[in-house]
């Protein structure tokens, strides 16, 4: 019997808030690749997924590695440090489209791959099927995390493990949008599967087509492109052909955070278990059109059946 596929999401997770009712606050937890970690194993229950990030040693760090266990998620690179705690952020809505308060200064997480697993990721990363990443992850980490994580994708990637990059674009994050572009021109040069939106590509780029968000990552190695554009269309690129998909509109949706992550997190299951690119969007799409239809990034377990 084939081993199940290993896949390791890189990134940080954070505390969620959001108002459950009128003046009441429900706390649980989100952050871009920890969301696509739980819908990826949720839909591909027999994968085996690793969730890396760093934690303090406080007791919502305790909480959160029991959300990571409760979820199925493994943890054998999770570090935690004992003066640094996990961010958090508030899920603010209006009409179902979000916006969010963060405290994330002091975040464990920021120290990714300057901490004590880092030898043992150097050499059992090479073994995975898939690495998976976003820019929020690169935009937390120091320049030297970066390097050591660029160091260990490289040569994964030489041997052959997949890489799947999603362009998330945070502004706030960086210094200025040259550093933004500058570390997204080295993070594309490492990838072969890339998940961008349109809305992210235009906020750091400036105008332009899904032609050009193409052109600029097959030119960078990129052999498989879905590019998410707005509530309808998906266009995707593999093997010289690009097509675009036309899907139906949302309406009343009660929270978009985590759409596309967790559609980001359905395609790689999909795909991972061999479908076609076509029946993975279609089927990633149908999972974050559940998810939207729920408060906070992670629906309740029973619902994603």
């Amino acid at each position: 019997m084939a081993n199940p596929a290993r896949i390791a999401i890189i990134g940080e997770c954070m505390v969620e808030l959001y108002q459950d009712q009128k003046s009441l606050y429900k706390q649980t937890f989100g952050g871009d690749t920890f969301n696509c970690s739980v819908y990826l194993k949720r839909t591909f229950k027999k994968a085996q997924v690793e969730y890396i990030t760093v934690l303090g040693k406080d007791a919502l760090s305790k909480k959160m590695l029991k959300f990571f266990h409760d979820e199925n998620l493994k943890t054998t690179y999770v570090d935690t440090l004992e003066d640094k705690n996990p961010g958090l952020y508030i899920i603010n809505t209006k009409n179902g489209e979000r916006s969010f308060s963060y405290w994330r200064g002091e975040a464990a997480a920021k120290d990714l791959f300057l901490t004590s697993s880092l030898d043992k990721m150097s050499e059992d990363l090479l073994n995975f099927d898939m690495i998976y990443f976003s820019a929020i992850t690169l935009a937390i980490m120091s320049e030297e995390g970066r390097n050591n994580m660029f160091r260990i994708l490289k040569k994964a990637r030489s041997l052959g493990v997949k890489v799947a990059f999603d362009s998330n674009y945070r502004p706030r994050l960086y210094k200025n949008s040259d550093e933004a572009r500058k570390i997204y021109n080295q993070a594309i040069h490492y990838c072969d599967v890339f998940l961008p939106s349109i809305d992210d590509e235009k906020e750091l780029w400036g105008e332009l087509d899904t032609y050009t968000v193409i052109e600029k990552a097959k030119e960078a190695g990129c052999s498989e492109i879905v590019i998410k554009c707005g509530p309808e269309d998906i266009v995707y690129y593999e093997n010289g052909f690009t097509k675009t998909i036309k899907t139906k509109q949302i309406k009343n949706i009660v929270d978009s955070t985590s759409a596309g992550d967790s559609f980001n997190g359905g395609y790689l299951a999909s795909r991972l278990k061999g479908k076609s690119i076509e029946k993975s969007i279609k089927a990633a799409k149908k999972l974050a059109s559940k998810v939207i239809m729920y408060k906070g990034a992670i629906m309740p377990k029973e619902k994603n059946a």
